[in-house]
C-alpha cells in the first residue's frame, strides 16, 4: 500500500533551484525531461522535482520528499575524512539525498529531537567492526564458515608423510641450496688461486704466495671472529680450502659411465696375482737403509711404490726401476742430514722414512701432496720425544707437512703408543727399530695395529732381525739386516682375496700364481671362503680356489671385522642374501646398499641384510680403487652397476679390468709393446 502525502506536506526544503517540470503528467516517465534521469514523483498535486542548481559542482540527484522538513545541514569541510554522517531528526527534511552537499556522503538523519553525533577524533585509527561472519569472505581464522560450522576433516591417508617428514624435507631443501652456493664459491676460489699458482710457476716461483696467503688468512680470521665462529675450526677450514686449489682437478663426469655387467658363467682362469704393496715397500726400505743389494720382482709400479723409491733416492739410496722391477745397487747408506724428501701422498711411506731418520742425528725436512698437508703430526710428538726427536710444522697454520725433523737425542728402551695414533706408524716404527741402539719395545698395540705390526715382523724375520710379538706389544732387537738379492714377495691379501671370491659368484675355479702369506689376515680370508662352500688349496707358489658346494643360507660374514677386508665382505654378503655382516661398517657400505635398494638394519656389531629385490640406480664415484673392485664383484648379484672413475683402478692394478672383461676364460689381451727409439740414425751437419 502506497501512502500519498498532501501537497502542502511535500516541499522542496531549502533548495532554491527551479523545478524540472511545472506539473506532473499522466506518464510515469516524462518525455520532456531534458536529461537522462527518471522522475520518481507519483502524485499530480505534488510539486515537480526542482531542477539541479548548476552552482553545486557535482552531478548527484536530489530527492525531496517533505516540504516541512528542514534542509540537511551542510557537511563541515574541516572534518578531513570521508566517513558518513548519521544524524537523526524528528522533523524530517524534504529530501533524503540533499542536492547542495558538495561531497559524496549520505545523510541518514531520522530524528530531529535527538542530538547530533559528536565528531570523531582524527588522531584515532580507523574503526573496525566485528561482524558475525568473521573476516571478509565469511571464513573465520579457525577455519569456520559464516554460520560457525567447522569444515569436514580430510580423509585419512596412510601414505601421506607425517609432519616431521614434511619439516625435514623443507630443511633439506633449504640447507641443500646453501651447500650448492658454498660449493660454487669454493670452485671459483680454487680457480683463482690455481691461476695465481700457474703464473708463479711460469716464473720459477713456488705455487703459493706466502704474502697473499697471510693476507687472506688474516681477513678470514677477522670475519670469522665477527660472526662468532670457533677459532680452531676456522683455521682448519682455511687450510682445507687452500687444498682444493693444490689438489688434482676432478674431471667432470660426462657420459654413461662404466657399466659392470659380467657374464655369469663358470670360471676357468689363471692369473699372476699382484704382490703385496706394503711388503714390497718394507723390503725396499730395509735394503736401502742397510745398504744391501736387492732386486724386487714382479712389482706393480703404481704411485705408492714409485713415491717410496723416489724418496729413498733423495736420501742417497742408489735405486732404479722399470715396468715390473725395482733395484737397489747397495753399497751406500741413507743420509738424511740436510735433505728435503718428498714422500708423495701415502702416509705409510712418510712414516717409514721418518722412523728410519730417527737413527741419524741432525735435521731434515719432509714434504708431500695436499693429502699429507692435513695430517695431524701433533699426535706423533707424543711419542717422538721419548725417541730423542721432535717434528715441527714449517707452516704454523698447517697441521701436517711440510715439517722439519730434529733428532739425535737419547732414546728410551720402550715406548707406549697412544690409542688414537695411526696403526701404520706402529708398523713403521717396528720396521725401523733394529737401527736404534739396543732395539726397542713398543707397547699399547690395538687390534688393528697388531695386524699391521705383524706384517712388519714378517719382513724383519725374513731379513734376519729378531722380533717377538706379545698380546699388546712387540720387541725388536738391534742388528744388521741380511736381505736376499731376489726375495720372494707374497701375494696381496686385499687384492687377491677379490680374485679368490670369483668362483663363489659365478662358479668354476681360479688359479693364482704367487705365494699366499701366513698372516692372521690371510688365514681369516681362507676360513671365510671355506665356510661359504669353496675349496682353497694353498701351495708354495700358487693357490687354487674351486667351488664345491652351494652357498649355505644365512651364513654369517665375519671377514669384515678387519677394516682392510670390508670391501670383500660386502659382495659376499650380497651373494648369501639374508645374512649378518659383523664389524664396524663405514658410510661407504651403507651408501652402496642404498644405491642398490637393499633392505638392511644396523645392529650393534654390524649390519643385518634383509630379503627383497635389489636394483642399482644412478652412477657412483668410488672413493678408492679397492671399492671399485668391490663393485666389480657386486656386479654378479646386483648387475648394471655404473662407475664414474673406473680408470683409477688401472693406476693401482693395471691388469684388473683386462682380466675382468675377459672372464670366464681370463685370457687377457697382450700388453702393447713400447716402441724403442732408433739411435742408429744420426743427423750430420754439413758445413
Amino acid at each position: 500500500m502506497i501512502k500519498i502525502r498532501k501537497d502542502d506536506d511535500y516541499g522542496r526544503g531549502a533548495s532554491d533551484g527551479k523545478r524540472r517540470d511545472e506539473k506532473r503528467s499522466d506518464s510515469r516517465y516524462e518525455g520532456n525531461r531534458g536529461d537522462s534521469r527518471r522522475d520518481s514523483s507519483r502524485d499530480g498535486d505534488r510539486p515537480s522535482r526542482p531542477r539541479r542548481d548548476d552552482s553545486r559542482g557535482d552531478s548527484r540527484r536530489s530527492y525531496s520528499r517533505d516540504d516541512d522538513r528542514s534542509s540537511r545541514p551542510r557537511r563541515d569541510d574541516n572534518r578531513g575524512d570521508s566517513r558518513r554522517s548519521y544524524s537523526r531528526d524528528d522533523n524530517r527534511g524534504g529530501s533524503r539525498y540533499e542536492g547542495n552537499r558538495g561531497d559524496s556522503r549520505r545523510d541518514n538523519s531520522r530524528d530531529g529531537d535527538r542530538p547530533s553525533r559528536p565528531r570523531r577524533d582524527d588522531s584515532r585509527g580507523p574503526r573496525t567492526f566485528d561482524k558475525r561472519g568473521g573476516p571478509r569472505g565469511g571464513k573465520r581464522n579457525d577455519g569456520r564458515d559464516f554460520f560457525g560450522k567447522r569444515p569436514p576433516r580430510p580423509a585419512f591417508d596412510e601414505n601421506a608423510p607425517d609432519k616431521a617428514e614434511v619439516v625435514a624435507n623443507h630443511r633439506f631443501n633449504d640447507i641443500s641450496e646453501i651447500d650448492n652456493q658454498v660449493l660454487d664459491l669454493l670452485e671459483k676460489r680454487a680457480f683463482l688461486i690455481r691461476k695465481e699458482g700457474a703464473w708463479r710457476k711460469s716464473r720459477q716461483k713456488s705455487l703459493v704466495d706466502p704474502k697473499l696467503e697471510k693476507l687472506l688468512r688474516g681477513s678470514f680470521d677477522k670475519q670469522a671472529g665477527e660472526l662468532g665462529l670457533d677459532a680452531k675450526l676456522t683455521k682448519q677450514l682455511f687450510t682445507l680450502l687452500n687444498q682444493f686449489s693444490l689438489a688434482d682437478i676432478r674431471k667432470k663426469f660426462e657420459g654413461d659411465g662404466y657399466k659392470l655387467a659380467p657374464r655369469v658363467d663358470a670360471i676357468a682362469a689363471n692369473i699372476t696375482g699382484p704382490r703385496s704393496f706394503r711388503y714390497t715397500r718394507m723390503m725396499l726400505a730395509m735394503a736401502a737403509s742397510s745398504g744391501s743389494r736387492v732386486a724386487l720382482s714382479p712389482v706393480t709400479m703404481n704411485a705408492p711404490n714409485k713415491d717410496l723409491a723416489k724418496g729413498l733416492k733423495q736420501a742417497g739410496a742408489p735405486i732404479s726401476w722399470d715396468d715390473n722391477e725395482i733395484r737397489n745397487d747397495g753399497g751406500k747408506l741413507l743420509e738424511f742430514e740436510g735433505s728435503m724428501i718428498f714422500v708423495g701422498e701415502d702416509s705409510f711411506n712418510f712414516y717409514m722414512q721418518l722412523c728410519l731418520a730417527l737413527g741419524h742425528a741432525g735435521r731434515c725436512k719432509f714434504s708431500g701432496k695436499p693429502a699429507l698437508q692435513l695430517l695431524d703430526i701433533a699426535a706423533l710428538n707424543r711419542v717422538l720425544p721419548s725417541l730423542g726427536a721432535r717434528l715441527v710444522p714449517i707452516n704454523p697454520n698447517n697441521p701436517g707437512l711440510p715439517a722439519r725433523l730434529e733428532c739425535g737425542g737419547a732414546m728410551d728402551e720402550a715406548v707406549t703408543l697412544p690409542g688414537n695414533l695411526d696403526p701404520d706408524f706402529a708398523a713403521a716404527l717396528t720396521l725401523a727399530a733394529w737401527s736404534f741402539p739396543g732395539g726397542l719395545t713398543i707397547n699399547g698395540l690395538g687390534k688393528v695395529a697388531r695386524d699391521r705390526v705383524a706384517e712388519a715382523v714378517e719382513v724383519l724375520t725374513a731379513c734376519g732381525i729378531k722380533a717377538e710379538m706379545n698380546k699388546d706389544s712387540v720387541t725388536v732387537s738391534d742388528g744388521k739386516p741380511e736381505v736376499e738379492i731376489r726375495p720372494q714377495l707374497p701375494l696381496s691379501v686385499r687384492l687377491n682375496s677379490m680374485l679368490m671370491a670369483l668362483p663363489l659368484m659365478a662358479g668354476g675355479s681360479i688359479n693364482i700364481d704367487g705365494a699366499w702369506p701366513t698372516t692372521d689376515k690371510a688365514k681369516r680370508v681362507v676360513e671365510q671362503l671355506t665356510a661359504l662352500g669353496l675349496q682353497v688349496d694353498i701351495a708354495t707358489e700358487n693357490i687354487i680356489v674351486k667351488k664345491i658346494g652351494d652357498v649355505p643360507e644365512g651364513a654369517a660374514i665375519t671377514v669384515g671385522e678387519n677394516p682392510d677386508l670390508l670391501p670383500l665382505a660386502l659382495p659376499l654378503a650380497l651373494k648369501v642374501g639374508e645374512t649378518t655382516m659383523s664389524g664396524q661398517i663405514d658410510e661407504t657400505v651403507t651408501e652402496l646398499l642404498d644405491r642398490m635398494g637393499a633392505s638392511y638394519e644396523e645392529t650393534e656389531d654390524g649390519i643385518k641384510l634383509l630379503g627383497g629385490s635389489r636394483r642399482w640406480e644412478g652412477t657412483w664415484f668410488s672413493p678408492d680403487p679397492i671399492w671399485s673392485i668391490c663393485c666389480a664383484l657386486c656386479g654378479y648379484p646386483v648387475p648394471a652397476i655404473v662407475l664414474e672413475n673406473h680408470g683409477e683402478v688401472t693406476a693401482t692394478w693395471p691388469e684388473f679390468w683386462n682380466f675382468y672383461n675377459s672372464l670366464p676364460t681370463g685370457k687377457m689381451k697382450p700388453r702393447p709393446v713400447r716402441e724403442k727409439k732408433d739411435d742408429s740414425r744420426r743427423r750430420i751437419k754439413i758445413r
